[in-house]
């Protein structure tokens, strides 16, 4: 009895064995026939030397099938099913040590040896890819290499597809041989910036210089031709309408008319504003006594503006500048009081329904010189608008 199940014992040991064998011989390619056709590109990771990992390249066994890692990679081709690395791979360490990195063109393979490369093939649509091993597995019976995710991408392989691995061996000066460099070559990627462009037309300027270190001589610019019937640009014949804007008269140049700030609103009254009845002399000596008092802070490039003919509580009719609208009273009557003595100018506080007080200057017979004013207040970022005054 101990006899037959000595027996029965080593039938599994030999049984074993030959699965062991079965599962690295069975998916061995056929060698790829003769090729004398163009050399086409392919994208990849360049193929360089690398010495072997001196704790990768050893023997194991792993659920119970041992693995022996090749030698002799002169020939080697296998054709098999590929897998795909999940993404939570990413950062974990590799059988060669290194961190995994989803976005490179890595595999794992359970033979070959640490560091090696190898051309993919999916036999499904031959799109082709240069990967290096540098982790073992996958360790699934009927699969041959697990690539990386930005492999698998560029190959459009998933976990079912049919794959051809091919190796390519290295020598310690760089030459390449083995069935992955038959009729293909990696596509080298250069980060070269492109030349700069000639901006010059072909023309040199002063400061080049000649090969050899001779300085070239400048180039010179020809002169304009003398004409006697030739003028300086003149303004003068211009004529101001009165319009908002600059004065075309300034030197000679012309100016142009300056767009108002958001929010100013455009009346429908006619431009000239009925006759203003002059005030009464006493509030016109104040303000002249105030004027003088108070010294005049406005910058010299703002426009001139015309004192308006209305007083410092202006009832007077015409066109004025509405700076605030408040619902008290003596707030609004110390900011007129305030930006009128700021600006130089007339102002008055106008009571609405009882409850709103909206702060105006000005009292101005014509909107290009209320128009004048509220550029003024612009210019210190105070919000304005134009509008008419026929209280």
């Amino acid at each position: 009895m101990r006899k037959e199940w000595l027996g029965i014992s080593l039938a599994s040991l030999m049984l074993a064995a030959c699965s062991s064998d079965q599962q690295q011989q069975n998916y061995t390619a056929p060698p790829l026939p003769a090729y004398n056709g163009p050399v086409v590109e392919i994208p990849g990771i360049e193929p360089k030397y690398e010495p072997r990992n001196s704790t990768a390249n050893n023997n194991y066994t792993v659920n119970g099938i041992s693995y022996k890692i090749a030698t002799d990679t002169q020939n080697f081709s296998q054709i098999g099913l590929a897998t795909t690395y999940g993404a939570d791979a990413q950062g974990n360490r590799t059988a060669s040590g290194e961190a995994f990195d989803t976005d490179a063109f890595t595999a794992a393979h359970p033979t070959l040896p640490i560091p090696s490369y190898v051309r993919v093939t999916n036999l499904a649509n031959n799109r082709q890819i240069v990967v290096r091993i540098n982790d073992r597995g996958p360790f699934i019976p009927g699969r041959i290499i697990d690539l990386s995710p930005a492999a698998a991408t560029r190959l459009n392989t998933s976990n079912n597809s049919r794959v051809r691995i091919d190796v390519i061996n290295v020598t310690p000066d760089g030459t390449l041989s083995g069935p992955g460099t038959i009729g293909t070559r990696v596509a080298k990627q250069s980060y070269d910036l492109p030349a700069r462009p000639d901006l010059d037309g072909g023309m040199t300027t002063s400061e080049s210089a000649a090969p050899g270190g001779t300085a070239l001589p400048p180039v010179t610019t020809p002169t304009a031709p003398t004409d006697t019937n030739v003028r300086a640009v003149d303004n003068s014949e211009l004529q101001s309408n009165g319009s908002s804007g600059a004065p075309v008269h300034s030197n000679g140049l012309q100016g142009a008319p300056q767009p108002l700030r958001s929010g100013v609103l455009e009346s429908d009254e006619p431009q000239e504003a009925p006759a203003v009845t002059q005030p009464s002399a006493a509030p016109a000596v104040a303000a002249a006594t105030v004027a003088a008092s108070t010294p005049h802070t406005t910058p010299a490039v703002n426009p001139p503006v015309t004192k308006p003919a209305a007083s410092s509580h202006g009832s007077g009719k015409g066109f004025v500048v509405q700076v605030a609208a408040v619902n008290n009273a003596e707030r609004a009557n110390e900011l007129q009081k305030k930006l009128a003595q700021h600006y130089n100018v007339a102002g008055h506080v106008e009571a609405v329904n009882g409850n709103v007080y909206r702060v105006q200057l000005g009292g101005y017979g014509s909107r290009s010189e209320a128009t004048a004013l509220q550029q003024r207040l612009a210019q210190d970022n105070l919000t304005s608008f134009v509008t008419s005054n026929n209280n």
